[in-house]
C-alpha cells in the first residue's frame, strides 16, 4: 500500500460539536493500525461541515445512512462521509430496534421516559454507528458495534445524546457520559466507541481501494 505524502481531505458532514470535539482528541493518537506508528491524522484531515442531510426514519441504520450519504453529496458535490448511531436493544436484533429511530425517540421523550421506555423491553444493548462514504458514483457503509448495559437512569455530564444512559462492557457499569468526564476519559471512551471502529473501516478501506485519488500521489 502506497501512503498519502500529505493527509487525505475528506468531508465529513455533520451538526454535531461532538464529533469534532471528539476528532480532535484522537487524530495524533490512535493509530491505523495497518502501518503502526502512524495517526489518523496522517493519513486523514476531516473537514467538518453542517449540511442539511435526508434520513428516513427507518430501524435500519444502514439503509437510513445509504439515504443520508446521497442527500450529503448532493448538497456539497465532492466525496463526503456522513454517520449515523443508535441502539438495538437485546432481543430486537434481527427487528433492529430502535436502531435508526433511536433519536427522534430520545428528542421525544428526553433521557427519563427513554431509559422507563427501553427498561421493559430490556437491560443491555449493542450501540452501534455507521459512517456512509459517497464518492458521486457509489455509496459504502461501515459498521461498528460496541456492547453494554442499560443504566437505570441517566448518568454524566457530557450529555450526548444516549451517552449517559449505555455502559460499555468492561467500564465497571459507567456510562459513556462517565468515562469522557475528562479528556484522558474520552480518549478512553473512544478506544471502545462504535462509532471509532464504524471510522477505521472506513478509512482502511479508502486507503486500499482509492489509490489514485491519494494527493501527491
Amino acid at each position: 500500500m502506497r501512503l498519502p505524502t500529505s493527509p487525505i481531505q475528506i468531508v465529513y458532514c455533520s451538526w454535531s460539536r461532538y464529533k469534532q470535539e471528539e476528532w480532535n482528541a484522537i487524530r495524533n493518537v490512535f493509530e491505523l493500525g495497518s502501518t503502526p506508528g502512524r495517526t489518523f491524522g496522517e493519513y486523514f484531515d476531516f473537514e467538518f461541515r453542517k449540511v442539511e442531510t435526508q434520513e428516513p426514519l427507518l430501524c435500519d441504520l444502514e439503509e437510513m445512512v445509504r439515504f443520508k450519504a446521497e442527500s450529503a453529496y448532493r448538497a456539497v458535490r465532492v466525496p463526503c462521509v456522513v454517520e449515523h448511531a443508535g441502539l438495538i436493544l437485546e432481543g430486537f436484533e434481527n427487528e433492529y430496534y430502535p436502531g435508526g429511530l433511536t433519536q427522534p425517540m430520545w428528542d421525544a421523550l428526553g433521557a427519563e421516559l427513554f431509559v422507563v421506555g427501553c427498561s421493559q423491553l430490556a437491560k443491555r444493548a449493542i450501540a452501534r454507528a455507521v459512517i456512509g462514504y459517497c464518492d458521486g458514483m457509489s455509496i459504502r457503509t461501515f459498521v461498528g458495534d460496541m456492547s453494554g448495559g442499560l443504566s437505570a437512569k441517566p448518568k454524566g455530564s457530557r450529555e450526548f445524546y444516549w451517552d449517559t444512559i449505555f455502559c460499555p462492557d468492561g467500564f465497571d457499569g459507567r456510562t459513556y457520559a462517565e468515562v469522557a468526564v475528562d479528556a484522558p476519559g474520552l480518549v478512553s471512551k473512544l478506544r471502545v466507541s462504535q462509532s471509532i471502529k464504524a471510522l477505521r473501516l472506513f478509512m482502511q478501506y479508502r486507503l486500499d481501494n482509492e489509490p489514485a485519488l491519494f494527493p501527491g500521489l
